[in-house]
């Protein structure tokens, strides 16, 4: 059995949702399917307005994704223009 413990859990807010994001991006663009998955992002489309806001130029390119039954969707890839790794890495610190 395992022992109980005093920490509370690490809560992942929206600024850390938002940091892992723009790291996530300055690594290479990336769907919303991708940014919710690695990087525990709820609704990573509210995020990434939100670093539009900030003055991150991320820019949406849509593009087709085959489905396994060979149907076709139409998705948003965001693609972050402007990109500086070293802020990422000094901001970014998950416990």
């Amino acid at each position: 059995m395992d022992k109980p413990t005093n920490t509370p859990p690490r809560y992942n807010g929206i600024e850390g949702q938002r940091l892992a994001i723009l790291c996530r991006l300055a690594k290479g663009p990336a769907t919303v399917e991708q940014l919710t998955t690695e990087c525990n992002a709820p609704d990573p489309r509210a995020r990434v307005h939100e670093l539009r806001s900030d003055g991150h130029r991320i820019e949406t390119q849509m593009i087709d994704r085959t489905n396994p039954d060979g149907s076709v969707n139409r998705v948003g890839l965001y693609v972050l223009t402007t990109t500086n790794t070293r802020q990422c890495e000094l901001n970014f610190n998950p416990v």
